[in-house]
């Protein structure tokens, strides 16, 4: 069918002269312009809605029986990484959820292997059934290389990322993260905020107000899905910026930001994931998930589906997308209110993308995008020794030391000032409150830069784990009770190529291989989910409580998150943006 054909029909179809591929019939759409459901026909040809409302015939009538159909679920801001699996194993799990359309900033493949991790992700989404558009990553590192902080493994230059601002599905600038290189007018930074002026720059603010946060708006920041408080998230929402609530595995920032969502705030919020683990998406959901705790609140449906669809579709410039009408997509999501009342949840009955039923593992995973990345575990084994710490005094009993705080369910960290025991003149770990060590190490360049310290808050009475997923720069990361077991799971990781891993006080390992970057990796699914459930089996049998332990441990490396974090470079205090002495 040519072009012109193409239109023909399309026209044909919308006039009720030609039979649509198929009819939705007997139920109710989402008008998201006006805020209501309508009772009428819905006809789909060649994979996009004719019409809507008045009556229409098809080659295929689907009878609803009364459900009701709304636009397809948008992730407003998402690391495909953080699932642990492809692309193209990825899109099994979320399109079942509902979600069509993914905003996708890889920044954790492009932390790894630079541009041709960039070129890999944006072949890997070609031939996907899931929408899939690219925010690209602003900050590789995500602090300025001239500050020493952490050891990247590339570093991405606003002329880097030039050679790929024109591909179709690039959309411009993902979250902003060095924000103190911005109020310093960074050259880098100022440069890349002029390269994407005339398209979209996602925000990175967390407890950014006041002054700061004018700024951020004034150079072009549209969007953040950092705010953790009701008072933040309000504030952004008075300035122009575009709050993304947020429900991943680790930042759960739903039940705190939902009561922001209305009638008139909805053009203005959007749904997102961030970081959302695999068994986290079949467990609880995706988009879905935040859909539910919205609906449970008794904010009404109408303006719940219209910020998972018509409202991230707008913000990113989606113009056939998040709708329900002639010219749009059919993304469609098929409906019904959980025993008869929205304040109960929606079960989604049938998801449909560009008109294709969608049915759950039935997408193809061919592997169709081969990535040779460089080797993943460019260091040497390790040894016990390599995690003593001395103290200040060989005589001392104890030393007063800065410690990292975890929170649970947050990536914001504390800054603690605790008293820990000393022996043979070594800072020794303290169990029972809960105190472990924690270390980093350059993975990316055989250069030998380490850092170990102590982390309060994981709750491990044995063993270690380790991971080469630590947000951004993705070195090598493991916390432990002992030296030994610390020093077996990272070498663990080394000998797989990269992975997570765990071992316990009798020497006991368990661990999940990701070859892609030491980031993701094409096996299946369900192994996948096998695996990851063994883990946190494993190590919650060794104390620790957390529910997303190497999610927990994944962000502890971030230099730009606050309080404090730990690199292969020192201790960050953030909220200083300064390395802390270490040496007393």
């Amino acid at each position: 069918m040519t072009k012109q054909q193409s239109l023909r029909s399309m026209i044909d179809v919308a006039l009720g002269r030609e039979k649509a591929d198929f009819v939705f019939k007997n139920g109710y759409f989402l008008d998201v312009f006006n805020g209501r459901f309508l009772a009428g026909d819905v006809a789909i040809s060649q994979g996009k809605i004719i019409g809507i409302l008045d009556q229409y015939h098809g080659r295929q009538e689907i009878d609803l029986a009364g459900a009701y159909m709304v636009p397809g679920f948008i992730d407003a801001h998402t690391h495909i990484e953080s699932s642990l699996l492809a692309p193209e194993q990825y899109q099994q799990l979320v399109l079942s959820k509902g979600t069509t359309s993914v905003i996708w900033d890889p920044h954790e493949i492009a932390n790894v292997a630079g541009m041709e991790g960039l070129q890999w992700a944006l072949s890997a989404i070609e031939n996907l059934c899931l929408d899939v558009f690219v925010m690209l990553p602003s900050c590789v590192p995500a602090t300025n290389p001239a500050l020493e902080f952490e050891t990247s493994g590339a570093i991405l230059f606003a002329n880097d990322l030039k050679l790929f601002a024109q591909y179709p599905r690039v959309l411009g600038l993902a979250e902003l993260m060095n924000l103190p290189g911005l109020f310093a007018h960074d050259p880098d930074v100022l440069e890349k905020i002029l390269l994407f002026s005339n398209a979209k720059i996602d925000g990175h603010c967390p407890s950014i107000r006041s002054h700061e946060l004018n700024a951020c708006k004034s150079v072009g920041i549209h969007s953040c899905h950092e705010s953790t408080s009701f008072e933040e998230a309000q504030e952004k929402l008075t300035k122009g910026i575009h709050v993304l609530i947020r429900e991943g595995s680790c930042e759960r920032n739903a039940d705190t930001l939902l009561p922001l969502l209305n009638a008139y705030t909805s053009s203005m919020i959007a749904f997102c994931s961030d970081d959302l683990k695999p068994n986290d998406i079949v467990k609880d959901g995706h988009i879905d998930f935040i859909i539910n705790k919205a609906l449970r609140r008794n904010i009404a449906p109408e303006v719940v589906f219209r910020a998972a669809s018509l409202t991230p579709a707008g913000l990113y410039g989606l113009k056939n997308r998040g709708a329900i009408a002639a010219g749009y997509c059919a993304d469609l999501c098929v409906i019904r209110p959980r025993e008869d009342n929205w304040q109960n949840g929606m079960q989604i009955e049938k998801v449909y993308k560009n008109g294709r039923l969608i049915q759950e593992n039935r997408l193809s995973c061919i592997q169709n995008t081969p990535f040779s990345v460089k080797h993943n575990m460019n260091l040497e084994d390790c040894s016990a020794d390599q995690f003593q710490i001395r103290a200040c005094s060989r005589d001392a009993d104890t030393q007063r030391v800065p410690v990292i705080g975890i929170i649970p369910d947050q990536i914001l960290t504390e800054k603690l000032m605790l008293e820990l025991p000393v022996k043979n003149g070594e800072i020794q770990v303290d169990l029972s409150k809960d105190i472990l060590k924690i270390a980093v190490f350059d993975r990316h360049h055989r250069s030998g830069f380490y850092t170990v310290w102590f982390v309060k808050g994981f709750g491990l009475k044995e063993g270690a784990m380790a991971s080469t997923v630590a947000h951004d720069s993705h070195n090598l990361i493991v916390v432990g009770a002992d030296d030994e077991c610390m020093a077996r799971a990272v070498n663990q990781l080394i000998q797989e190529n990269g992975g997570l891993s765990a071992v316990n006080g009798a020497g006991e390992a368990v661990s999940l291989a990701l070859p892609l970057g030491g980031l993701m990796t094409h096996e299946n699914t369900d192994q996948v989910l096998k695996k990851i459930e063994q883990l946190k089996q494993f190590i919650h049998q060794m104390g620790c409580p957390l529910k997303e332990p190497f999610l927990t441990l994944a962000f502890l490396a971030l230099p730009v998150i606050p309080s404090l974090k730990i690199t292969d470079r020192g201790l960050i205090d953030v909220e200083r943006f300064e390395k802390v002495d270490l040496s007393g």
